[in-house]
């Protein structure tokens, strides 16, 4: 039986964590947990919560043991000069210090208490850096957790209680904190020794769709390049033990089983590239226990707001062998989904409504299983695919928002919201991590899946109103993103028309329709950003040099052109007004219930502000339009091909549907003109403000000024006093606009995750 990797040694004086150390100078990982969490979705300090990895070893001088912890992005290889040279290059840290108390039975004991009682997760600056205040470990009311601290070959786990003292007057702090002024949660500190036998490296490619971990290696310098980048994955094989994922027993069930179900979704992927039965997913037992070095686990975690889930890895930084993986499945989601299936069907006091609440229920099954897969996949290596929706089937590795389809009776149907398995990329990903191939075989199987239109963005290119690949939007529901949001668009009016008190089961505060009614009224958020991206975007692939790809192409200019007039179409009354059936039923929240940042801001006093209602449905066009890195782009190349609309057509686009609209609004729309006169407000507002943005680029910034100033022109010409005072606005804004202030935009709020 292999000696464990470090003693823990009995204290008779109780209450010391004592160590016996055996091993100086090896490297080993210092990982961190917390398995009591804070519970606040803004904070992301959760029960499962896993640090960032750091390189650590003991060292002894004279009578003391030192902690030291080196950046594992640093590591150089080659002779004992070479490694030398490199670690004297990047300094370490030493973190901790203590006597050496005895010697005995070859180890060196040390009292590691306050090892365990420091700060290594730094909550305190995490807290600091979200505004929430100045916290400190408070020693007085923190300890070491002798006796559930465990240890064995592999590693040891040291779990310590530890009590941030503060000032508790930071707003995330206050929503969760039983007193926020003592913040006390369980740190598990996690020493892994590292594999004896290192797993062979898989060489990382951009086009893999896997995530890129690796350090510099200045030994190389001279010979090859010094940035190492492998491939994350786990070590496979006929005379390895499986991969398996426990999940915890905290699920309740159905959804346990869904959890179970998607997550085993890998399998056929696994099997597919000559490994059967090296992957699974089963139940966690009575003694689940997802803090033990090399178990991988899938926690169940509970958050106060709307919150991610996350599937990591821990990595050996040599090879980029995932040595165990946790992933977190945010309770919360299961009510985020079945409000949306709740308020687009219905179903409360309808003839059919155990049938409505089934599909609402099934709905709820579906995106479990689809965030099983995806947050296991993230554990088993691999990054986000936002492209995917182009593909014959999507990856779980996108993001999905549920499908809505419209019935030849103008009924909606949930029946196929979510794919169930997996896509052609997934089996692509599994294959290039974990199929037995040389660097050849990898290359073809890259060059089978471009073949094939397995097209692969991440996040950067493709997540916040800067992203430019017109391909990789998040949260779409597929097909061609003028075809999906024609398609969200008619969903969304049929169900603000049927919009009643059965969105809401009947035991709930009525203040709660006000959610559900937003949830409807921004349904095409997503689309609206998709088609926006195909207005300045750009299609390319990543790759290395020597590979044949192609740089960036810019979408056709006709399509540009019409994704511009579509979204300038939304800015019309009739596509922003609320139906009576909302506007007639909403009512405040109930004495002792409240607005959270799911609901929209109000200046109407305690009750529904339809003005912020339309000024937020027109933000959804505005601020992806508006930023000022595709009015860059987008001028680019109109200059280059004229075709292209340019930042000045984008204005004039935006304008032709608000302040020069010359047709009535229709009679039925509700408040109709007031609407309209809101919109153009919203949308001159955005302008202007955009005007003052640093980012753009001089040329754009003039093209958008002199769009302004023919509107102005324009304005003057009429009679109406409101035209006359926009007019006058725009002249002050371009003479000196420090002497204006504008109006705040309205904050939208968030859509995501779904």
């Amino acid at each position: 039986m292999p000696a464990d990797f470090i003693d823990l040694v009995p204290d008779p004086e109780q209450g010391r964590l004592l160590l016996g150390i055996r091993h100086f100078g090896e490297p080993f990982l210092l990982t961190v947990s917390l398995s009591q969490g804070l519970g606040s979705s803004d904070l992301w300090l959760d029960r499962g919560r896993a640090g960032k990895a750091r390189s650590a070893e003991f060292r002894r001088v004279g009578d003391r043991v030192l902690f030291l912890v080196r950046n594992k992005h640093f590591l150089t290889s080659g002779d004992e000069a070479a490694v030398r040279a490199g670690q004297e290059s990047f300094a370490p840290s030493v973190v901790w210090s203590g006597p050496v108390l005895r010697e005995a039975d070859g180890a060196v004991v040390v009292d590691a208490s306050g090892l365990v009682l420091a700060d290594h997760d730094r909550v305190a600056e995490h807290l600091f850096d979200r505004e929430q205040g100045e916290y400190v470990v408070d020693e007085e009311r923190s300890l070491p957790l002798v006796a559930d601290s465990r240890t064995g070959p592999a590693g040891i786990r040291l779990p310590a209680l530890l009590t941030f003292r503060g000032p508790g007057r930071g707003s995330a702090v206050r929503a969760v904190a039983a007193d926020p002024r003592a913040l006390t949660l369980v740190q598990q500190l996690n020493l892994v020794r590292l594999p004896s036998d290192p797993m062979p490296a898989r060489r990382f490619h951009p086009n893999s769709g896997g995530y890129g971990v690796g350090y510099a290696d200045h030994g190389n310098v001279g010979l090859r390049d010094t940035q190492v980048k492998v491939q994350p994955r786990f070590r496979v094989g006929p005379d390895r033990a499986p991969i398996v994922f426990r999940v915890d027993p905290a699920i309740p069930e159905p959804f346990r089983s869904a959890v179970i179900e998607g997550g085993n979704w890998w399998q056929e992927a696994f099997a597919a590239a000559g490994l059967p039965g090296a992957y699974r997913v089963e139940a966690g037992d009575a003694g689940f226990d997802p803090y033990e070095p090399g178990v991988n686990g899938v926690v169940w975690v509970h958050r106060a707001g709307r919150g991610w889930s996350l599937g990591q890895g821990l990595t050996d930084p040599r090879t980029g062998e995932i040595l165990h993986a946790r992933v977190r499945l945010g309770s919360q989601r299961v009510e985020q989904v079945r409000a949306l299936g709740e308020a687009l069907l219905a179903p409360y006091g309808r003839p059919d409504e155990a049938e409505r609440l089934a599909a609402v229920e099934e709905l709820v099954l579906a995106r479990l299983r689809h965030l099983a897969a995806h947050e296991i996949g993230h554990a088993l290596g691999f990054m986000h695919n936002f492209a995917s929706t182009t593909h014959p089937k999507p990856s779980v590795m996108d993001y999905p928002h549920a499908r809505v389809r419209v019935t030849d009776d103008a009924r909606l149907d949930l029946s196929v919201a979510y794919t169930t398995g997996l896509g052609p990329w997934d089996h692509f990903l599994v294959a290039h991590a974990y199929g037995d191939h040389e660097a050849a075989a990898l290359a073809e199987l890259r060059e089978e899946a471009a073949r094939a239109g397995l097209h692969f963005i991440a996040d950067e290119d493709a997540q916040g109103n800067h992203a430019a690949h017109a391909d990789a939007v998040p949260w779409v529901t597929g097909g061609h993103p003028l075809e999906a949001l024609e398609n969200m668009t008619r969903a969304r009016r049929i169900a603000l028309e049927g919009f009643g008190r059965g969105v809401l089961p009947p035991d709930r505060q009525t203040g709660e329709l006000e959610e559900r009614a937003l949830l409807l009224h921004l349904l095409h958020r997503h689309e609206v950003t998709a088609v926006a991206r195909l207005v300045g975007g750009v299609h390319y692939a990543y790759g290395l040099a020597g590979d044949a790809t192609q740089g960036p192409r810019p979408v056709d200019a006709t399509t540009q052109h019409r994704a511009l007039a579509r979204l300038a179409n939304l800015l019309r009354a009739e596509e922003l007004a609320l139906p009576d059936s909302v506007l007639s039923t909403l009512t405040p929240p109930a004495i002792r219930y409240g607005r959270t940042d799911q609901y929209l801001d109000t200046d109407a006093g305690y009750v529904f502000d339809p003005f912020e209602a339309v000024r937020v449905a027109v933000t959804l066009v505005t601020e992806p339009l508006l930023e000022p890195a595709r009015l860059n782009r987008l001028a680019w190349q109109h200059a280059a091909d004229p075709a292209v609309p340019g930042a000045a057509d984008l204005a004039d686009a935006l304008l032709a549907a608000t302040w020069r609209r010359t047709d009535p609004v229709p009679a039925e729309v509700v408040g109709g003109a007031e609407v309209q006169r809101t919109a153009d407000w919203t949308v001159l507002n955005h302008l202007l403000t955009v005007l003052q943005d640093g980012a753009l680029h001089a040329p754009v910034r003039t093209a958008l000024r002199s769009a302004l100033r023919r509107l102005a022109g324009e304005l003057r010409e009429g009679y109406e006093d409101g035209r006359r005072e926009a007019a006058d606005l725009i002249d002050r804004v371009l003479a000196d606009p420090a002497s204006v202030t504008l109006d705040p935009l309205p904050r939208v709020p968030p859509g995501a995750p779904n």
